[in-house]
């Protein structure tokens, strides 16, 4: 069990460090904006339960998350609920908090204490102002993540797999196709090596390409190539997961697949709610299909480890290169989806203090409940 004892109002930690022995685990970080918070709340759950990450992949935010994860210096958790601190902003008017005004139509209440707040988020991104070049922009508001993650991580720490495996994922703009910029070695990748996989000296410019959402901010250009966005191509990189557990991992290890977006939702009655639900069905563009896809891949290992069982051991297939590669697949049997029950008018684009906090605490909130009744896929 974990010494930790957080305190969640403040975010602070009490006790006398990390233990070894702990249960490991490996995470899924979706991309979602501010709805990324949901996952700090997950984490400080997972971490309270004397749980301790050895794998993460993340798009969009969940990369800015994970490599928050990988290189925190001091308790995960504290650091992922400092940076979400650091990215909410207030209202427009300082001592007007967000209380209702009854004679405002709904959709400017939520503009006025959502959306004008977050129309500059100091720690995340500030808007381009030369509107002199108006027609030529390709996007709109220029990164400021790279101060507030360096104030929070260890490079070389994020950059060494022996403390925590991390894996990416950014979209190719010229070639539409996923990229998985990874901290683990080439010679510890799968064989034959797969074109997605990009063995990295893990940085900054790699969790920007990640999260680097189309119109919204510029591409990130790493090795000549323009990346946008994991979330277009791979939201949900449960893949780079299941690639690079160890045969005992895939065994024992839980992996939790963290949820925060709706893949069902009422019909929109707005153009808001048009432009909101139609980002909920890009951001979960392949969860549930990653989900089918685990659960064919842990059948299709069994039923082959029960072949080789039986087959003789002078079969002719044995002596196939790609009946070793095919052995070397290991049968993941702890699968975890957590779902955040995120409302459906919670926008990835509310980044207001009010709604960063109760997004912390309604993730830990659902973690909690989830784990409770937890089945693994």
């Amino acid at each position: 069990m974990s010494t930790h004892v957080t305190d969640r109002a403040s975010g602070t930690e009490r006790g006398n460090g990390d233990k070894p022995g702990k249960q490991k685990f490996g995470l899924v970080l979706q991309g979602g904006g501010a709805l990324g918070a949901y996952e700090a709340g997950a984490v400080e759950y997972l971490y309270e339960r004397g749980m301790e990450c050895a794998i993460v992949t993340g798009a969009s935010a969940g990369a800015m998350n994970a490599a928050a994860l990988a290189g925190a210096t001091q308790y995960p958790p504290r650091v992922l609920r400092e940076l979400w601190e650091k990215l909410a902003v207030d209202g427009p008017v300082p001592f007007l908090p967000g209380i209702p005004v009854p004679f405002l139509p709904q959709w400017m209440t939520r503009l006025w204490f959502s959306y004008i707040p977050s129309l500059v988020v100091p720690g995340m991104y500030r808007p381009r102002l030369d509107v002199w070049n108006l027609p030529d922009w390709t996007y709109v508001a220029k990164p400021t993540m790279g101060k507030t993650l360096e104030d929070l991580v260890d490079w070389d720490q994020v950059r060494d797999p022996r403390h925590m495996r991390l894996t990416v994922s950014a979209s190719g703009v010229e070639d539409g196709t996923v990229a998985y910029f990874t901290n683990i070695p080439a010679d510890r990748l799968p064989r034959p090596l797969q074109p997605e996989y990009q063995p990295v000296r893990f940085g900054l410019e790699h969790v920007l390409a990640s999260g680097s959402f189309p119109g919204g901010f510029p591409w990130t250009t790493i090795r000549d190539r323009a990346y946008w966005d994991g979330g277009l191509t791979d939201n949900t990189p449960l893949k780079p997961i299941l690639d690079n557990l160890t045969e005992d991992e895939a065994a024992s290890m839980p992996i939790f697949m963290i949820d925060v977006n709706v893949a069902a939702a009422p019909r929109p009655d707005s153009m808001y709610g048009v432009s909101q639900r139609m980002l909920e069905l890009l951001v979960s563009n392949r969860l549930r299909s990653d989900l089918d896809t685990a659960a064919s891949y842990t059948r299709f290992i069994s039923v082959l480890k029960q072949v080789d069982e039986q087959l003789p051991s002078d079969a002719p297939v044995r002596k196939e290169q790609e009946w070793d590669e095919v052995m070397g697949y290991h049968h993941v049997r702890r699968i975890h989806m957590i779902d955040m029950k995120k409302p459906a008018g919670d926008s990835a684009g509310d980044f207001s203090r009010q709604s960063i906090l109760r997004r912390i605490s309604a993730g830990y909130d659902q973690t909690r409940a989830a784990l409770e009744t937890a089945v693994p896929f």
